[in-house]
Formats: C-alpha cells, sequence, structure tokens
C-alpha cells in the first residue's frame, strides 16, 4: 500500500510527547532563573530568592508565554531541518522522482528528471505527464486504469526528450494517499534505460558473431579435416615413392626435405582439426576403462617409431588400473609419448608408469632430453607455444589439446624436471570408483 507523505515526516507520538514535555519545562525552569537572577542582581540576594520562589501573577504568565513560544520555534527547526533533508535527498537522487496532481499536471521534478528529458524546472512544472509520451494515449489507457486498480503500475515507456528523440524509460508509479486515506497526487521513480537498450543490442549482436564465428570455425574443422588432410597424405605417399626411385643423391636429399615439410602439414592439419573440435567440448561422455590396457595400445602404436629411433619404451603396471574415461584420453598420452621420441636424446629411453596416488592413478612419461626450463613449463600447454629444438618442428597445439582433455576428466598435467636428464610429465585422473561416487 502506497505510503501518505504525513507517514514519511511524522514520529511515533508517544515518545515526541514525552520529548517536548522535558524541553517545555526546561525552557520554562531556564526563563524563570533567568529572570528572577536578573532581578536578584538589583534586589540583592535575598531579592533573587525572593524573586525565585514568588514571582508575580504577570511574571508568571510572561515566563510561560516566552517559554511556549520558544518551543514552538524549536519544533519548527527540527520540522524545517527534516523537511531539508528529505528534499535533498530526493533531489539528488540517482533516479529521476516526479509527483504530479490527480489531473496528471507535474507538480515537482528532482534534478535527475531534468537530466533525463533536457527540460527546465520551469518547463516541467505543470506539463502534463502524457505529453512526454510517445503514445499519448498510453497514460490513460495503460497506466491509470492500473492505479486506479491496484495503487502502482511499473514498466517500460517510450518518452520524448525535449529535442524530439524517443527513448525508453522504466517508470514505477504509485498513489500518494492524504491524512484521510484518500489520493492526492501520485509519484512516479524514472530510469532512463537508453544505455542498457544499448548494451542489450551489443551483446546480442557478439552473441550473433560469436554463432558466426563458432559456424566458421567448424566448416574450417570440416575443410582441414576432409579437404585438406587426403591431399597432403597423398602427396607424401607419391614423395616417398619417389625418393625410393630416384638415382641422384641430390634430388633424394630435395625429396626427403619435401616429405618432412608433407610430414609437418599433415601433422599440423590432424593437430588443427582436433583442437577446433576439442576445444568446444565442455564435457565428455566417461566409462570404466583400463589404463593399463590404453597405455599399451599407445605404445603398441609407436613400436615401429622406436624400433627405427634406437628408443626403448617400458611400461610398468600395477594389474587392472580401473579409470573413468573417454577413449579420447589415448590422445593425451600418444602426444605426450610422441613428443618425448621428438625432443629425447638418441639412444636415451622414453619410459611410460603408473603410480598409485590415493584416489589417482597418476602416469608419468619420461624422456632423456634436454629439457625444459622453469619459465616455460606452463606456457607449453598454451596453444601455438612450443619450445625450439634443432631439427624439430611442431604445431604447438599438441600440449593444449592434451591439457583440455585431462580437463574434461578432472584430473591434472604438469612437467617436472628428469632427475635423470630430460624431463617427466605427468598426468592425473580420478579413479572409476572415486569418479563414479
Amino acid at each position: 500500500m502506497p505510503l501518505s507523505t504525513a507517514a514519511l515526516l511524522s514520529d511515533r507520538p508517544r515518545k515526541r510527547a514525552g520529548k517536548i514535555a522535558l524541553v517545555a519545562l526546561a525552557a520554562l525552569v531556564g526563563f524563570w532563573v533567568v529572570d528572577a537572577a536578573t532581578d536578584g542582581l538589583l534586589l540583592g540576594d535575598r531579592g533573587f530568592v525572593r524573586e525565585l520562589l514568588q514571582p508575580s501573577p504577570s511574571d508568571v504568565w510572561m515566563r510561560i508565554l516566552v517559554a511556549a513560544l520558544i518551543f514552538v520555534v524549536f519544533l519548527l527547526g527540527r520540522e524545517r531541518a527534516r523537511l531539508h533533508l528529505f528534499a535533498s535527498v530526493i533531489d539528488e537522487a540517482p533516479d529521476g522522482v516526479q509527483i504530479a496532481d490527480l489531473d496528471g499536471h507535474v507538480a515537482y521534478s528532482n534534478r535527475a528528471v531534468q537530466e533525463i528529458y533536457g527540460f527546465s524546472p520551469d518547463e516541467l512544472l505543470g506539463k502534463h505527464v502524457s505529453s512526454m509520451n510517445v503514445d499519448p494515449e498510453f497514460a490513460s489507457r495503460v497506466i491509470l486504469p492500473a492505479l486506479q486498480q491496484t495503487g502502482r503500475w511499473a514498466g517500460e515507456v517510450e518518452v520524448r526528450h525535449k529535442d524530439g528523440r524517443s527513448f525508453p524509460i522504466w517508470l514505477t508509479t504509485s498513489l500518494v494517499l492524504g491524512a484521510r486515506g484518500r489520493p492526492t497526487a501520485a509519484v512516479g521513480i524514472i530510469r532512463d534505460l537508453t544505455q542498457r537498450k544499448r548494451t542489450e543490442q551489443e551483446l546480442r549482436s557478439y552473441a550473433t558473431q560469436l554463432e558466426e564465428a563458432t559456424r566458421l570455425k567448424d566448416l574450417f574443422a570440416d575443410i582441414l579435416r576432409h579437404d585438406l588432410l587426403s591431399p597432403a597424405a597423398t602427396l607424401r605417399m607419391g614423395i616417398d615413392l619417389l625418393a625410393k626411385n630416384e638415382a641422384s643423391p641430390a634430388a633424394t636429399r630435395l625429396l626427403e626435405k619435401m616429405s618432412r615439410s608433407c610430414a609437418r602439414l599433415t601433422d599440423l592439419i590432424e593437430h588443427a582439426a582436433k583442437y577446433a573440435k576439442i576445444s568446444t567440448l565442455e564435457q565428455l561422455e566417461l566409462d570404466t576403462l583400463d589404463l593399463r590396457r590404453v597405455l599399451q595400445d599407445v605404445i603398441a602404436d609407436f613400436q615401429e617409431t622406436l624400433q627405427e629411433d634406437g628408443l626403448r619404451s617400458s611400461l610398468s603396471s600395477l594389474g587392472e588400473l580401473p579409470v573413468r574415461a573417454n577413449p579420447l584420453v589415448s590422445e593425451v598420452f600418444a602426444n605426450l609419448v610422441s613428443n618425448a621420441l621428438k625432443y629425447g636424446r638418441a639412444g636415451g629411453t622414453v619410459t611410460v608408469g603408473v603410480e598409485d596416488a590415493g584416489e589417482h592413478w597418476v602416469v608419468a612419461v619420461t624422456d632423456c632430453g634436454e629439457g625444459i626450463r622453469d619459465e616455460d613449463k606452463q606456457r607449453i600447454f598454451t596453444r601455438f607455444e612450443r619450445l625450439e629444438r634443432e631439427g624439430v618442428k611442431g604445431t604447438g597445439l599438441g600440449l593444449a589439446i592434451a591439457k583440455h582433455i585431462v580437463e574434461l576428466h578432472r584430473g591434472k598435467i604438469w612437467v617436472e624436471d628428469n632427475p635423470g636428464g630430460g624431463c617427466v610429465f605427468r598426468v592425473a585422473l580420478p579413479k572409476a570408483d572415486r569418479a563414479t561416487s
């Protein structure tokens, strides 16, 4: 129910009555003592006591009248201070506050209303509220019936600025009740929605652009997978075939260089396509897998490479290693083993092991390469970040892909120094019983 103006300015009657009595009594006694003391200076000490205890009837009434006048002045000062405080608060409010009579003519507008509409106080005073709406009939058609039924209304209104442009506001209006509970005026709280609407439009535009960018990225990923990868692989096979049948050493070296370039191109296409697909995933479907079997399959895929490069791999297991994972997790270990082979020292050993860390299985892939500086150990997991190694080319996407997949499994991936030289990449994955629970 709307609060009346009188209620806002009133206080609790009983407490005020007690304060009024104390002020009146203090004023009466004070003036009595001062007046009697003044007479006592002329009459002596005995005269002072006599005037204080036995004043004449005219003096008594005069003192009562003076006390009453001072009391009235005191009350007026308090009420004036309170009214000034309320007026200052309303006038400095960030939202517009406008009061109109029951006929719809503006009786008061605070400073914010003037800034919102662009009108001066004199121009707003007496102006009909409907004249500031783009639709002059909106108030009588929508707002007035709601005020008559419930005493309040809130909603968006299209209004017109002094310069002629239209803009939206949010209006909350209610009736002001007088002392007898009857409506005497209407008060409205006005908030300019121009900036909010502009922000909403920008967000919608950004959302549209994001959808288009996502669509183009998916299209690009499809092109990478289907339209570029196959020709690149065919080109490499043709170059390798030519190299085998070429007798000229110079031509052979050129073809081998072309083959390596094709291999890097194929690697880039594969990683870019994987990253485009995986980076948009927010969750994976998990099932119970044997981590040992996953690692064994990864090692088997690299056996031919291990033999050619003279590297060895040993897998130390703890028996069956149940883990809640997606088959995509094999991409993580394949990438780590591939990096270990690329960056490892010739004749060194790539070791894949598993540790029981209580609630997690921790897979460790150890190489005997040059190692990684401390300042680079976080950076290498960022896309397109890779370390320069002579004779080694990469896309800078492999570890970024691995990190995202591990995080989708609620796991963790990091790198440490190998005490014997090189690096140890560790991947912690929750055990199956923990992930299920």
